[in-house]
């Protein structure tokens, strides 16, 4: 018995919608008797566009999260005698939750990412020295570390070696630190809690080449002296960076 043309057509635009959009399973039930043309043209079709879709790998599972977000920043930039330099921290803010005090003693031993979504980062055009500790001139991601017996310190990374590896901040700790600077854990001295996270970059006064690095979340701070090192003309052309 010969098919009607509009049902052939109709049922060759099913097929090749099941095939597109649709499970492998499908086109092949759409594909059987007793949808056979008697031409033998629609079947023949559509076993090799069911074939096709067999032989695809499946699509990858893939969620997207992210999208536009305000960052803190907070930078010193100096001038000076034989001196422009430029020092900056970009973070993300998590909001203080009043649990959190009591969940201190589980940080301990471990690293933990500092702020909120993507990398917080840190910049310097200069040698300096957080908490004592140097840090050459780069570009650095950070997170937080704190030790077993509960000190706290910046865990930073090279960013361009971080970006090479595919680290982010978010994922099981699988790297080492480039360089790791102490804090000192300052609790409940803030007069009025801090709702979003904060990190700033202060110089003396008295002293521009000195200041001071503070992170403040709810009632507590993590603080650090901070101390650029003055570099001479003839030692700037042999300075090395991170790379």
């Amino acid at each position: 018995m010969a098919t009607d043309p509009s049902t052939s057509e109709s049922t060759a635009h099913n097929a090749h919608t099941c095939v597109e959009s649709g499970p492998p399973y499908l086109a092949a039930i759409l594909t059987a008797p007793p949808y056979e043309s008697s031409t033998m043209r629609l079947p023949i079709l559509s076993a090799a566009l069911a074939a096709i879709c067999l032989a695809l790998p499946a699509t990858a599972q893939v969620q997207v999260f992210g999208g536009d977000t305000t960052r803190a920043d907070s930078s010193l930039v100096l001038f000076g005698d034989d001196l422009v330099a430029g020092i900056n921290v970009t973070h993300g803010q998590p909001i203080w939750k009043a649990e959190y005090t009591d969940m201190l003693d589980k940080l301990k031993g471990k690293t933990h990412r500092l702020g909120k979504n993507l990398w917080t980062t840190f910049m310097t055009s200069v040698p300096l020295k957080i908490g004592g500790t140097k840090v050459k001139p780069g570009s650095y991601v950070v997170a937080l570390k704190c030790d077993k017996a509960g000190n706290f310190s910046l865990a930073m990374i090279n960013a361009n070696k971080a970006m090479r590896k595919g680290l982010m901040p978010f994922t099981p700790n699988t790297w080492k630190p480039d360089v790791v600077t102490p804090l000192k854990l300052n609790k409940n001295v803030a007069k009025e809690s801090v709702s979003k996270m904060l990190m700033s970059l202060r110089s003396n006064k008295a002293d521009p080449m000195t200041g001071s690095f503070t992170l403040a979340w709810g009632p507590h701070t993590l603080t650090a002296d901070l101390k650029i090192i003055a570099v001479k003309k003839a030692e700037k052309q042999d300075s090395k960076g991170t790379k």
